[in-house]
């Protein structure tokens, strides 16, 4: 045994260094070297709101995928019934289904930049939740819960690039999925297609 190995140890009584690195969660857990404490504790924190912005995030994709579909169907029906109907007809159906389409491809890429937190969708779906609000009631309702989502400050924090690097760094930490995110998702598709659905009747009267 070499004794100079002993000779090199501090006292048990020396006074501790605070500046001194903490242990890390990689230290304890083989596999998972570099994590810190706080890091896993911040991720934890905001998991919740981390994942009900995810959450708007899918609902915002999959409504704009239904609209889309729904702005390019009205304006290629349009277009199929040229001939039956009137110009003025044809030019307003035509203008609402483009704007349809305009809008449904706008509100995919704010649903997939919000499920992946990057931080231009969140302006975005800012902007959305804005004009969902004039949807009375329930739009109402919903808007303004994603509104809190994104414009809170903890709706800030999880599209900071700190909390980027955090989430980078706590890849196994996962959230399950609350039994109310499938209800507001619920409300959210049937918002999505009485809209549709209102469109196309007032289309098909202005048409007639």
């Amino acid at each position: 045994m070499n004794d100079r190995f002993w000779d090199d140890l501090p006292p048990a009584n020396a006074p501790q260094n605070p500046y001194a690195p903490t242990a890390t969660v990689g230290d304890a857990i083989p596999g998972m070297v570099g994590v810190s404490a706080s890091d896993e504790q911040i991720r934890r924190n905001f998991l919740t709101h981390e994942a009900s912005v995810q959450g708007v995030g899918a609902l915002y994709l999959l409504g704009g995928v239904i609209v889309t579909i729904a702005g390019a169907g009205m304006a290629i029906s349009l277009i199929a019934s040229v001939n039956n109907a009137p110009p003025e007809g044809i030019a307003f159906g035509l203008g609402i289904g483009v704007a349809y389409f305009v809008m449904g491809i706008f509100q995919s890429w704010v649903g997939i930049g919000l499920r992946k937190l990057n931080p231009p969708a969140r302006i975005g779906g800012i902007v959305l939740s804005c004009i969902g609000l004039l949807a009375i009631p329930i739009g109402t309702l919903i808007s303004g819960y994603f509104l809190y989502l994104l414009a809170s400050s903890k709706g800030q924090y999880v599209f900071s690039p700190e909390y980027t690097r955090i989430r980078k760094a706590t890849p196994h930490i996962v959230y399950k999925t609350s039994i109310w995110v499938w209800v507001v998702l619920a409300l959210f598709i049937l918002l999505i297609v009485s809209m549709i659905v209102l469109a196309f009747s007032s289309g098909g009267n202005r048409w007639n």
